[in-house]
């Protein structure tokens, strides 16, 4: 389905009119950010509905302003007895005394952009794309998702931890793991490929590129899932565990 809307989109830009490659390059990586952005908006407000709170409708709406969804989200917050006031200032925004300098939300944005979540920019402005990149960085360390830093998390952003590269094992590896090692430990999950699918979304979803969604956990989704770990400071193997599987396929 994936395919077939993209090839469509691309058909159609091709026949408007005769364009150079390198143009018709740019409006295949729009319609295919547009497409992602679509899907994260749909997948955040699935997570919304199943939670059912005023709360959750109301980190969809401070992720998506203006999202497909964001009348529903509204109507829902009402119906649940809350306001639909926009969502808090962030502390950081307004630079003052308390606040962080533009050059450390320039840092923040480019950390987050370093870990996988994409800030759509970084201009030390703290857009819809920053808070979006912040609610789910918090989201994948169990802060609540408000898209707002407090400075206990401003700072963990900014200390960072040294990103090194670190590949799947080797068959070798595997074998003197005998029973124990990473890829056996994923193996005994038992994962169906709609759960695998479920995984390859929630990378996808954190802006870990899995190179496709199909059940298939090639090469991309072991490379897209070694650095959703690392991002969030554990062993970079690219193999599931089965506490990391509840995290990315809720």
């Amino acid at each position: 389905m994936v395919r077939t809307i993209f090839t469509a989109a691309v058909i159609a830009a091709s026949l408007a009119a005769p364009v150079p490659a390198q143009d018709l390059g740019e409006i295949v990586g729009g319609v295919a950010r547009q497409y992602l952005q679509q899907e994260q908006d749909r997948a955040t407000f699935a997570q919304a509905q199943s939670q059912g709170t005023r709360r959750a409708y109301q980190s969809y709406l401070q992720q998506f302003p203006d999202g497909l969804y964001a009348a529903q989200a509204r109507d829902q917050i009402a119906r649940l007895g809350g306001g639909t006031a926009a969502a808090p200032a962030n502390p950081y925004d307004g630079g003052g005394t308390a606040g962080l300098s533009r050059q450390q939300r320039l840092s923040i944005q480019q950390r987050l952009n370093a870990l996988g979540y994409s800030t759509n920019g970084a201009d030390g402005n703290f857009g819809p794309g920053t808070r979006r990149a912040i609610a789910l960085w918090q989201r994948d360390r169990n802060y609540a998702q408000t898209g707002s830093l407090s400075t206990a998390q401003a700072n963990e952003i900014l200390r960072g931890t040294a990103a090194t590269t670190v590949g799947r094992p080797t068959q070798a590896e595997l074998a003197d793991a005998g029973t124990s090692g990473p890829a056996q430990a994923e193996a005994r999950l038992g994962l169906s490929p709609s759960q695998r699918r479920a995984v390859q979304a929630g990378l996808t979803q954190r802006g870990f590129d899995t190179r496709g969604i199909d059940g298939i956990f090639g090469q991309g989704t072991r490379n897209a899932l070694a650095g959703w770990q690392r991002a969030n400071d554990q062993t970079a193997t690219g193999y599931l565990t089965a506490a990391q599987y509840q995290r990315l396929a809720q």
